[in-house]
């Protein structure tokens, strides 16, 4: 059976996984959830409901992204992702990936308080995507980054590829450090096949 992908279009956490299979060069097929009306197979699978859902070529079903990124990286190691065997690489990794994430978290966080005109939650929610992306160009500066693309990174764009489309580009503009990085991420194969679009 083909590798599955269930995914949403904008979903950064099932972009983050996309580009690790891509960069594994591990063959999948896209299958699109509707979350407002999901069918009873992928409740079933998913356990929480929620996408990215991986359901590998032997039927083995694993759902969170860094789960799965997790999972790829102990079942296919090579090319790795997560930094190969060295413990201070795969920390930079893990690092990168949780601030990627929050970045994410955060843009998803002030898109639903702004569906509910609950402007206080949409501020806290864009201070603390501004600070785990201050974080990120203090990485940047200071070479606190991991040596080879992997997760970390794909996390990054991830994040602030679904934060600029629900909120547009202010936080790239208050980190222009971090936006020419990104920009030059763009040209990146898995990431440019993988940018979602308005």
């Amino acid at each position: 059976m083909p590798r599955v992908l269930h995914t949403t279009a904008r979903s950064p956490y099932a972009r983050k996984v996309r580009i690790a299979l891509l960069e594994k060069g591990l063959p999948f097929e896209l299958a699109t959830v509707d979350l407002t009306s999901p069918t009873a197979d992928f409740l079933a699978r998913s356990p929480l409901g929620k996408v990215p859902l991986l359901v590998d070529e032997d039927g083995t079903v694993v759902f969170d992204s860094t789960v799965m990124v997790e999972y790829l990286e102990d079942r296919y190691p090579a090319p790795s992702f997560l930094g190969g065997s060295s413990f201070s690489e795969r920390l930079l990794h893990r690092e990168l990936d949780e601030l990627g994430d929050t970045i994410a978290d955060q843009g998803v966080a002030a898109f639903l308080a702004k569906g509910r005109d609950d402007a206080a939650g949409e501020g806290r929610a864009v201070a603390l995507a501004g600070r785990a992306a201050t974080e990120i160009e203090r990485r940047l500066a200071d070479g606190r980054w991991p040596a080879a693309f992997g997760v970390g990174q794909a996390a990054v764009v991830s994040g602030l590829g679904y934060f600029e489309i629900r909120h547009g580009r202010a936080l790239l503009d208050r980190h222009p450090a971090l936006a020419a990085w990104a920009a030059k991420q763009a040209e990146r194969p898995s990431v440019a096949s993988t940018t979602p679009h308005a």
